[in-house]
Formats: structure tokens, C-alpha cells, sequence
């Protein structure tokens, strides 16, 4: 009877941490798994672009890009979201179930960077980009 007591009261408090813990540890790993979909959705192999966090919300997808390693200029900005602007949309429009999230009313808000704090541009994707 000792010995099954004091495994409660070792497991008493384990189990409450867990139940605390859980739910967000949880939470964090599907958005980890949304955030590596998005890098292959949208950027396949490219490995100077990297979708750095994600956000969910009622009605928006909230994605941060890092474009790596480019010197930004002007030029280079102007390129950088005249291209991010031409093809994400299209990339997403593509997606059945981003296609049937935006359907329902709901959008995409991409945030470009470079060099990890340089805003770029946003990219905002709805259904009628797509139609």
C-alpha cells in the first residue's frame, strides 16, 4: 500500500504538468507540421526562402517568408515583391484545401522579409485573386 502511494504522489504532479504542458506543446507541433507544408506549397526545394512562422486565426492565415542572403536595395525590393506578388497567389489559388479555405471567405496574409528583419511587402491572398 506504500509503495502504491507513493507512485500517486509521484505521478499526482506529473500528470498535472502534463495536462498544462499538453495542449500547447500540441498546438506548437501542428503548427511546426503547417509551417514545413507551406515552405514545400510554396517554395519547394528553394533554400534561400524559408517560411519562418505561421499564425492561425478565425478567418486568416497569418505566414512570415525570409528571403536569405540578398543584398536589398531598392531594385532588388521592387523585384522581390513585383515576383512575391505575381506567384504566391497562384501558388496557393492552386491548393485545394487553401482554395476551399479562401472559398469560405477567409485569406492569406504572407509577410515578405529579407534578411530576417527587412520588410519587404505583404502579400494578401483572397478568392477573388483566384477567380
Amino acid at each position: 500500500m506504500k509503495g502504491f502511494k507513493l507512485v500517486l504522489l509521484f505521478l499526482l504532479p506529473v500528470i498535472i504538468v502534463g495536462k498544462e504542458y499538453l495542449p500547447s506543446f500540441m498546438e506548437n507541433q501542428q503548427l511546426e507540421d503547417l509551417k514545413e507544408q507551406f515552405q514545400s506549397l510554396l517554395f519547394d526545394q528553394d533554400s534561400k526562402v524559408k517560411v519562418t512562422s505561421i499564425r492561425m486565426e478565425d478567418n486568416v492565415i497569418a505566414l512570415k517568408v525570409n528571403v536569405l542572403n540578398v543584398e536589398l536595395n531598392e531594385k532588388n525590393k521592387e523585384s522581390i515583391s513585383r515576383n512575391s506578388r505575381e506567384l504566391l497567389p497562384g501558388k496557393i489559388c492552386n491548393s485545394a484545401g487553401l482554395s476551399e479555405w479562401l472559398a469560405n471567405g477567409k485569406w492569406i496574409s504572407i509577410d515578405v522579409t529579407a534578411n530576417g528583419t527587412k520588410a519587404v511587402t505583404n502579400v494578401r491572398v483572397t478568392y477573388e485573386n483566384c477567380t
